[in-house]
């Protein structure tokens, strides 16, 4: 018995020792820090999504599965960054845990340009209903959850899903000033259909889904802890890929269960340090990204043309939220004029000039808006103009057919201010948008002109 008894002891006591040898041992510092990074850069399209789901669909009177049309864009508007006027918006977000969503967009005229962008929770673009991918003629889509299993209903052309129960749009409308002006986008606008699946079958709507109690949103959450329990809290509102499994391991090895519930104040001191650490490098190297010159086409786009570049996805969310895919429309930027300088509003001003001929390619239109930086918000100026363009009124053309725009603080001069577009008195950011770009856009051949500094006195 005794032998038999110490045998049991012996063999009980290098299984443990086996079990503690062989166990995983958690990250050190450095390693935590890094995976802190990475997993800010992964959630970060989650959290600033939800600051512009709250603003548009949960703050005050706001509701899901309404439509906010806007008017052109100003200073004011600071829901997202990087905003333009020339195709006024019409936001809407929508529920879809109890049934999918009916969205039928109008007929309008041929050539102006019309996209009703989707985005699910992670940033990823799911689809554009419009022009570019429809024509002019009107279409209807069916949005639908992850986990909706239904048939496409009669009557809609196809099906749009994302990895999140919340989708949101960013629907674009072309302003063109001589064919109606604003009232004319106004009248698209709200012909704009969104409706739920039941009211469209004619059916009795299906039980509402659970109240979730929304956590007001803080403005500039992203800087802080915060931020972390913003993640815990959406987490749970999106479906998890399987493509994503080594992320989510990562977010486990930090004590960030997918399933949410968990608390930033009662994560251990270490992971703390780390998640802020991790911010602070994310954020470090968006802003690097953001400052250097970069092809936007690599930041947005479904699933299959993004996968999991996570830093990718992040960078687009931070440029510019629901930015576009490079078959609707193609921004072209440089931070630098010819000289390799930034462009900076308080010690040059610029010109561009495009020879006879070779404004950039387009089926649409194109045009360049101004940014104040660091916010990347549209610049406050005397004339009221944010951008300037290929649909922009009484642009005057060079005798020999050639195209100068000016960007400056000050004027440049009254017989110039129809092609001036004011630049803030500091660091600014330019974006060329190019709408229905040609292939050679869409390529990389055809290259914006050089900014031409003239320094000031």
């Amino acid at each position: 018995m005794c032998k038999s008894l110490w045998g049991a002891i012996v063999v009980l006591a290098s299984l443990a020792v086996s079990t503690i040898c062989n166990a995983k041992e958690g990250p050190d510092e450095d390693q935590a820090r890094a995976m802190a990074k990475e997993a800010y850069l992964f959630t970060y399209p989650l959290v600033m999504n939800y600051r512009t789901m709250y603003k548009q669909a949960i703050e005050g009177d706001r509701e899901f599965g309404t439509w906010v049309h806007l008017g052109t864009s100003s200073p004011k508007d600071t829901d997202i960054v990087t905003p333009n006027n020339d195709t006024p918006y019409s936001y809407v977000w929508v529920d879809l845990r109890a049934e999918p969503w009916v969205l039928t967009l109008p007929k309008i005229e041929k050539d102006r340009f019309y996209t009703s962008q989707w985005d699910d929770l992670w940033g990823y673009v799911l689809d554009n209903p419009g022009s570019v991918n429809d024509g002019n003629d009107g279409i209807t889509v069916l949005l639908a959850s992850p986990e909706w299993k239904g048939e496409k209903p009669a009557g809609v052309d196809r099906i749009i899903r994302g990895e999140s129960d919340f989708l949101g749009s960013l629907t674009r409308t072309q302003l063109i000033e001589s064919k109606g002006g604003l009232n004319k986008v106004k009248e698209i606008q709200q012909a704009y259909k969104l409706e739920p699946l039941s009211n469209y079958l004619g059916k009795a709507p299906p039980k509402a889904a659970p109240n979730i109690d929304w956590p007001s949103w803080e403005e500039g959450a992203e800087d802080t802890d915060k931020y972390w329990d913003y993640v815990s809290f959406i987490l749970p509102l999106t479906s998890r890929n399987d493509a994503d499994g080594a992320m989510y391991e990562k977010l486990g090895e930090l004590g960030m269960d997918a399933k949410g519930g968990w608390k930033f104040s009662e994560l251990p001191a270490a992971t703390q340090k780390a998640l802020r650490q991790g911010i602070k490098d994310a954020q470090e190297q968006m802003d690097r990204v953001g400052r250097g010159k970069y092809d936007p086409a690599d930041f947005f786009g479904d699933r299959k043309r993004i996968g999991t570049d996570y830093a990718n996805r992040a960078q687009g969310v931070y440029l510019g939220i629901f930015g576009n895919v490079p078959e609707q429309s193609i921004y072209l930027t440089n931070p630098n004029d010819m000289n390799g300088k930034e462009t900076d509003g308080s010690k040059a001003s610029y010109t561009v000039t495009f020879p006879k001929g070779q404004e950039p390619p387009v089926d649409y239109f194109w045009s360049y808006t101004m940014y104040r930086l660091p916010e990347r918000y549209l610049v406050d100026n005397p004339i009221n103009r944010y951008s300037i363009g290929s649909s922009t009124k009484g642009l005057k053309r060079n005798p020999d057919g050639s195209l100068t725009l000016y960007f400056s603080h000050e004027s440049p001069g009254k017989d110039k201010e129809s092609n001036w577009l004011p630049a803030p008195d500091g660091p600014f950011w330019l974006v060329l948008r190019t709408y229905g770009p040609s292939k050679e856009i869409r390529e990389g051949i055809y290259k914006q002109p050089d900014y031409v500094p003239q320094e000031l006195k």
